[in-house]
């Protein structure tokens, strides 16, 4: 059953925000025959406090985006909560769920509505609304009034489409250290960089036929989500924001290895996700191997191979060798985890975050190697190591 939660900035506009809040739950409880108080919460206005009980309860975010959204911790809490429990549905189904509604409050010329994650944002007719945002109808609303019924309309649409009860996650920050995709990164926050070795739909081996895991370029590669493109990036950036991290993603290319190879960050951790099919390919074999002689502390692969590729399941052999003589170092090291052959979301989103761990962990030890002597024994390295009691 729908219910959403407005995510906005506190404290100022508070009578335009107040009456769109009003509107919204008048038309959403007029959609679905409930009553206005049933169908819509959002903090209190005076409040930084952010209440993990009434996200909890709702199936949708409505983010006012505005130049002062992503510097407010509580907003950031709010976005960071519902990426969590969108990443755990995804990794539990395999599905998208469209539970983020980001709206135009006012422009802002630093970061677009793109910047607040991979969901699309709100998507109307009216040149006021794109140009001014919706604070500006709101405002005027004798003049706009149509523009704004019609932005009205089109959020009400999306937040009676996603009803789907999304899964709760623990463990909360309420002061927003999560940052979402797209804003600003805080201090402390690690970078990891994600190199994708696929290949676009055009350039994919003879012996490939199973193209509809493909798309024009290599980041659209996805293996358990067919036509579904850029499903793994987000996968990928989602898992790791949760974690706490900066994520990148890249191609495998020479610009990409030159980079990350000549990288000599302890810190700068590179996860290969890599498609079998394209050690086939002269270019992408010399690359891989290039990449696999990297730093192992902080270089790691993950294969997905989705149970439903049957293509790829009769080529198991073949695929199997090729990878051991692409990535000899990779393949031959043990692991705790599974990192080949993973057949689905949940398995791959499981070894995801191990890896993520464990990357984290052994960057920490490189930099205690190279600490000073002079560092006292209660520096960093007393500290437990993340993840030790990880299953």
């Amino acid at each position: 059953m729908s219910h959403f939660y407005l995510s906005h900035v506190r404290t100022v506009d508070e009578e335009w925000v107040a009456s769109f809040f009003h509107d919204l739950c008048r038309v959403v409880a007029r959609r679905t025959g409930r009553s206005p108080e049933a169908v819509g919460v959002r903090g209190k206005p005076q409040s930084a406090e952010v209440s993990v009980d009434l996200l909890g309860r709702s199936t949708v975010l409505v983010v006012l985006h505005s130049p002062r959204y992503f510097s407010q911790s509580y907003c950031r809490a709010e976005l960071s909560y519902f990426q969590r429990r969108l990443n755990m549905q995804r990794s539990r189904t395999g599905r998208s769920a469209d539970a983020v509604v980001t709206v135009r409050w006012e422009p802002d010329l630093a970061h677009s509505l793109e910047a607040v994650g991979p969901y699309p944002p709100l998507d109307v007719r009216s040149e006021a609304y794109r140009r001014d945002g919706l604070l500006h109808l709101l405002r005027l609303k004798a003049r706009y009034r149509a523009e704004y019924e019609e932005v009205l309309e089109a959020v009400v649409d999306r937040i009676v489409a996603a009803g789907e009860k999304l899964p709760e996650v623990h463990g909360f920050d309420a002061t927003g250290s999560h940052a979402p995709v797209g804003a600003p990164s805080h201090v402390g926050s690690q970078e990891v960089s994600f190199v994708v070795a696929s290949t676009a739909r055009d350039d994919a081996s003879d012996e490939r036929h199973s193209l509809q895991y493909y798309g024009k370029t290599v980041l659209d590669w996805s293996p358990y989500a067919p036509g579904e493109h850029e499903a793994l990036v987000s996968l990928v950036k989602n898992t790791a924001t949760a974690l706490d991290f900066t994520a990148t993603v890249l191609p495998l290319d020479e610009q990409t290895v030159d980079r990350i190879v000549r990288e000599q960050d302890p810190e700068q951790l590179v996860v290969l996700l890599v498609d079998a099919w394209v050690a086939m390919r002269r270019d992408e074999h010399r690359l891989l191997a290039v990449v696999d002689e990297r730093n192992p502390e902080a270089t790691t692969a993950l294969e997905p191979r989705a149970r439903d590729d049957t293509e790829s399941a009769e080529w198991a052999a073949t695929l199997d060798d090729l990878l051991d003589r692409t990535l000899p170092r990779m393949r031959g090291r043990r692991t705790e985890y599974e990192r080949w052959k993973l057949l689905d979301v949940e398995s791959f989103t499981s070894s995801l975050r191990k890896v993520l761990i464990r990357l984290q962990n052994e960057a920490l030890k490189s930099v205690e190697a190279v600490q000073s002597p002079a560092t006292p024994t209660e520096g960093l390295h007393t500290f437990p190591l993340l993840g030790r009691y990880s299953s």
